[in-house]
């Protein structure tokens, strides 16, 4: 995919829609020019070169999702599993890879509903190896637990080309958790996705994040950017002094004002990438899967109701962002002569 289409692409995911006051609002341009300025060329094209470049037919590819924690978020966001299945659906549609989602037990409903409505059968071991349009789905461990020595097995035993990080929290400096409004989240309650990353490292497993504030997994990348940008970058609401932006970084960060939305456009390059059009879902399966998603417990991350809305915007919104990265793709295998 050539760096037109992911300049095209990239505008169009971040644009901002939030709410006039109880979120971080005026930010996403700012922290995508970031991420930008430190990458060097469009985020979309990036990641779907890494993709291309690290994944074969028959790989695993470890993807983890899940944002929130109980009580307002008890199965977790509808941004975040949506976007992680676009990512999965084009793997296993265009490359012939076989996805394995990970994150919080409580999280695994709507992800597995979501997976379900795209056409992705989550299975058992033994099924999902043996055949394609299937995923895995397993659970992170919490604190107290050893959640590095998981992190090590789940590398050790899936061998994977690649771990996607989608919406996935990670600590800070001093090792807190936080929501974008700055509130401490208890680490009992939060997988460690940096120990999964830091396994990933040590083993040379490349890494790709996607996120939509500062405190997901790759923006470890830009950490003095999102210290500037993000009304509680440097000062969060917990008392632990440093700020909701995480020090975990990725090998390709993509921002995105909703980070479904940046699975979308990363769903659609692959698409391109490997000329299977059928890597990119629908219309109709997107409709399906936000409605699965929050039928299976998942919230809108803004307003905490379960919902057929992502992050404070309706379902139509999904439905038209969908249909211009559609538009996108579809013009951008379509040449035209024009004669006049």
């Amino acid at each position: 995919m050539d760096d037109i289409i992911g300049e095209a692409l990239d505008r169009l995911i971040n644009v901002e829609m939030r709410y006039a006051s109880g979120v971080p609002r005026g930010i996403i341009h700012r922290l995508y020019d970031a991420a930008r300025a430190e990458q060097g060329r469009p985020l979309t094209t990036l990641a779907v070169e890494a993709i291309m470049a690290a994944v074969k037919p028959g790989d695993r590819v470890l993807v983890v999702t899940g944002a929130g924690a109980p009580p307002y978020l008890p199965a977790g966001e509808t941004d975040g599993p949506l976007g992680a299945v676009a990512i999965a659906h084009a793997l296993d549609r265009g490359l012939g890879a076989k996805p394995v989602f990970l994150s919080e037990a409580r999280n695994l409903g709507p992800i597995i509903a979501t997976a379900e409505a795209a056409g992705l059968s989550c299975l058992p071991e033994e099924l999902f190896a043996a055949r394609p349009q299937a995923a895995l789905c397993e659970a992170l461990v919490l604190a107290p637990e050893d959640t590095m020595a998981q992190a090590r097995d789940l590398i050790a035993r899936h061998r994977p080309s690649m771990v996607i990080f989608v919406e996935k929290g990670a600590p800070n400096a001093q090792g807190k958790f936080h929501s974008i409004t700055g509130m401490g989240r208890d680490r009992t309650l939060m997988a460690s996705a940096d120990h999964l990353h830091a396994a990933a490292v040590a083993a040379g497993v490349p890494t790709l994040g996607v996120g939509d504030g500062g405190n997901e997994v790759g923006f470890g990348r830009i950490p003095e950017a999102v210290a500037e940008i993000q009304e509680f970058g440097r000062e969060c609401r917990c008392g632990c002094g440093g700020g909701v932006g995480t020090v975990v970084p990725a090998d390709v960060l993509v921002v995105a004002a909703i980070s479904n939305w940046a699975g979308y456009a990363i769903a659609a390059g692959l698409a391109l990438a490997s000329g299977r059009p059928e890597a990119l879902h629908d219309l109709e399966v997107e409709a399906d899967m936000l409605a699965a998603c929050a039928r299976a417990g998942a919230v809108d991350g803004l307003t905490g109701r379960q919902a057929k809305g992502v992050d404070g915007t309706t379902g139509a919104t999904q439905l038209a962002i969908m249909t211009m990265i559609h538009n996108i793709v579809d013009n951008a295998r379509r040449p035209l002569m024009r004669g006049f």
